[in-house]
């Protein structure tokens, strides 16, 4: 089973080198980490952002950050936390310094930086004392507050979810609730018995090298999947390393 995790660590990490992304290949965020509750933006740079933001990018994202559909997406709210919860600062200004997708790259830096702190701000990450700087950027995560251990890119992990086969026969996890940092071991029963309980979610993974755990027999079923966690604006992957039921039916058993 080590082998396989070992494996599957190097192939995903071949997969985000070839899709020219840039993950971080640890388990969870070290205490050093700065956090973004922490205050990691002054609030003029955040007012300086605005007054750029509503010139410049309210055409496609709307004055109010709930963006404008194929034009531009929403910069708020859980649309925003589902493209970038996990991602660090340094992943989202590199974003924002691509647009306009008509004139990239036309803002400088610092103009780029300042937009951003306001996209932070309208999401009610809180200020700070100093303006936020490019050479501060790596590590700092968007996180939800009440997120505990971080989950970020090749940790291993556990989440529950329910148990569904695509039209192209590719299987996925569909409902996904919160993953959590795990060993690669299967759920004991008590283990089982606390994840049939667990509430589902809104994220759906795709399961790679899930074919070895039979997912043809527990379709359709609440399951335990745990792996190797990948999870970028438009794919979550899940590299399998243990596929197990907790229900036979599919339904949020959480009070």
């Amino acid at each position: 089973m080590r082998s396989r995790v070992i494996v599957a660590r190097r192939l995903l990490a071949l997969v985000a080198v070839a899709g020219g992304l840039c993950s971080t290949a640890v388990a969870v965020a070290q205490d050093a980490d700065p956090s973004i509750w922490s205050g990691v933006y002054s609030k003029p740079q955040a007012e300086r952002g605005k007054v750029r933001f509503l010139s410049e990018c309210a055409t496609c994202h709307n004055f109010d950050l709930q963006g404008q559909g194929t034009r531009g997406p929403a910069l708020t709210g859980a649309p925003f936390m589902t493209d970038w919860e996990t991602q660090d600062l340094k992943s989202l200004f590199a974003k924002i310094q691509r647009m306009p997708l008509n004139n990239p790259a036309s803002l400088p830096d610092a103009v780029y930086m300042d937009i951003m702190t306001y996209i932070l701000q309208v999401n009610a990450f809180p200020e700070g004392e100093r303006d936020l700087s490019a050479d501060a950027l790596e590590g700092i995560r968007i996180v939800k507050r009440d997120a505990g251990k971080l989950v970020v890119n090749f940790a291993i992990v556990e989440m529950v979810g329910c148990l569904a086969q695509r039209p192209d026969h590719r299987w996925v996890l569909t409902s996904a609730g919160e993953p959590v940092v795990s060993r690669d071991q299967p759920l004991t029963g008590d283990e089982l018995k606390k994840a049939a309980a667990r509430p589902l979610g809104s994220d759906q993974f795709l399961l790679v090298s899930v074919l070895p755990f039979k997912p043809n027999a527990y379709q359709g079923q609440k399951v335990s999947a745990k792996g190797l966690f990948y999870k970028t604006p438009g794919e979550n992957r899940l590299n399998v390393t243990s596929l197990q039921p907790v229900a036979s039916n599919c339904v949020n058993d959480a009070p």
